[in-house]
């Protein structure tokens, strides 16, 4: 029986309404990697599995967790089976209303999301849409004191509106913001345009540290390509290797995918059956 780490990122679905070109979803490339979708029951004994074996931290997301109409039945359902878990929900905020935020807060559900984009918005979720809703959920729910973590995926496409992103994101009130290049996994692997140099990446870094934090904690991921999979030597010679720190996938976090199979990392293309 494999031996569980001790955050798990629940992939519910990976439907979405959304088509960032950059997405690292792996099912992009590998589609069977989340067939079938499971239902709710099996996702409840997923839950109770893991919570026989001692997991107490969930991140739910997909694809776009809210796209299951039982995504708030399986949350209330791990928080009545694990009282003092510590149970996420990362959501693009599209479908996130005054009533479910509050609930959340009343759930103790912790809230991440994303920003793709200000003026560039629209094209970088394939979309018809605006910032406007991403960040008034942000805000909103900073007004609400439950605060939500924001990630941004900086590329070739917002690099010009990055200063403005993040200054819209300290404004909306983030718990906090993690940022870090397109990594070249998912459907970013067909959108090589996208990518940085490594030096292009620091010099975006740099830029951001010049900016005043707001009091709102920031932090970078700097990986650029998963390591935990076998990559093409031209992409490693360009893009791998730079990472200040070893990965912990598959020994602090894993993920168990749509189809309820295990991969040590959100990159990896391997299902491991893990009961």
């Amino acid at each position: 029986m494999l031996q569980l780490p001790p955050h798990l990122i629940l992939e519910v679905t990976s439907r979405c309404n959304y088509h960032c070109p950059f997405c690292y979803c792996v099912w992009h490339e590998f589609p069977e990697l989340a067939k079938p979708e499971l239902d709710t029951t099996a996702w409840e004994d997923i839950l109770r599995e893991c919570a026989t074996r001692g997991i107490q931290d969930f991140l739910f997301t997909g694809g776009e967790a809210t796209l299951r109409q039982d995504i708030w039945h399986l949350l209330e359902f791990a928080h009545n089976l694990m009282p003092s878990a510590r149970l996420a929900i990362f959501t693009n905020g599209s479908r996130m209303t005054e009533e479910k935020l509050l609930w959340c807060k009343n759930q103790k559900i912790c809230l991440s999301t994303s920003l793709q984009g200000l003026r560039t918005y629209a094209i970088q979720t394939g979309t018809r849409r605006t910032y406007a809703k991403t960040l008034s959920f942000i805000a909103r729910a900073a007004e609400m004191d439950w605060p939500a973590d924001v990630s941004i995926t900086v590329n070739k496409t917002n690099r010009h509106e990055i200063a403005d992103m993040v200054a819209a994101t300290v404004l909306s009130r983030a718990k906090s913001i993690q940022i870090g290049p397109v990594m070249l996994e998912g459907k970013a692997r067909n959108h090589p345009e996208l990518a940085f140099s490594h030096d292009e990446w620091e010099a975006v870094k740099a830029e951001i540290n010049a900016l005043p934090d707001g009091g709102i904690p920031r932090w970078f991921v700097d990986e650029m390509l998963c390591e935990c999979r076998l990559q093409p030597k031209k992409l490693v010679k360009s893009f791998g290797g730079n990472e200040s720190r070893p990965c912990t996938a598959g020994k602090t976090f894993g993920v168990i995918g749509p189809s309820g199979y295990f991969r040590k990392c959100l990159h990896t293309v391997e299902n491991i059956e893990w009961r």
